[in-house]
């Protein structure tokens, strides 16, 4: 996760209010993810029809729509594991909408496809970490940093508009490269000794019966 998720408690804290109240009110953090998707797919309609400043207007709600869906969760204690996952997959197809929007309609470069890449292969290497015990891994670049060096890039002129997205896409796989070197956690490799352990004893035991 990003270095700026290590304020999530005071993010949280901040929410806590309208958390509460959405809950009371029956919306469950999935409902909100999928209120997020539905905007960022506008957002990329917008983008694409030439409404480049709508679409990201869009998109910033999206975005805090996906900030939102977490704290409910947290608040409530309502997160579940597919919950985690249908947001982390969301939030790659948020920005592939809004960008394809974007590049197909409002004249952004196709170097921003780079960011979407990225994004992609940063979410592979989290699943990876998560099943292997890795599940709160602090990187150097997550989502908050993605998102704003995606639109700064939307908004700024060529050639700083390709570095933006350049960078955007290799700080992505330099986080990638962190979740990936870490390995399994201790705890995942003391279950699959004892896993191996257990399967030798059972073997042993069969041969000797």
């Amino acid at each position: 996760m990003s270095l700026f998720y290590r304020y999530k408690p005071h993010k949280d804290a901040v929410l806590l209010r309208v958390a509460t109240r959405l809950d009371r009110a029956g919306v469950t953090p999935n409902q909100i993810t999928a209120i997020g998707l539905c905007l960022a797919f506008s957002s990329g309609l917008a983008a694409l029809r030439g409404h480049l400043y709508i679409g990201i207007i869009l998109f910033a709600v999206a975005v805090f729509c996906d900030a939102l869906d977490g704290s409910v969760a947290r608040g409530t204690n309502r997160g579940t594991k597919f919950g985690l996952y249908f947001d982390g997959i969301s939030d790659r197809f948020s920005e592939l909408f809004f960008v394809a929007g974007a590049v197909f309609g409002a004249g952004v470069p196709p170097s921003a496809f780079l960011v979407i890449g990225g994004a992609f292969t940063l979410l592979f290497a989290r699943v990876y970490g998560r099943t292997h015990g890795r599940d709160h891994v602090f990187t150097t670049f997550g989502r908050p940093e993605r998102v704003v060096l995606l639109i700064a890039g939307i908004l700024s002129p060529a050639p700083f508009n390709t570095v933006l997205f350049v960078t955007a896409a290799l700080c992505c796989v330099i986080s990638s490269a962190q979740i990936l070197a870490l390995g399994p956690s201790r705890s995942t490799k003391i279950g699959r000794s004892k896993g191996a352990s257990s399967d030798r004893q059972t073997h042993v035991t069969q041969r000797n019966n």
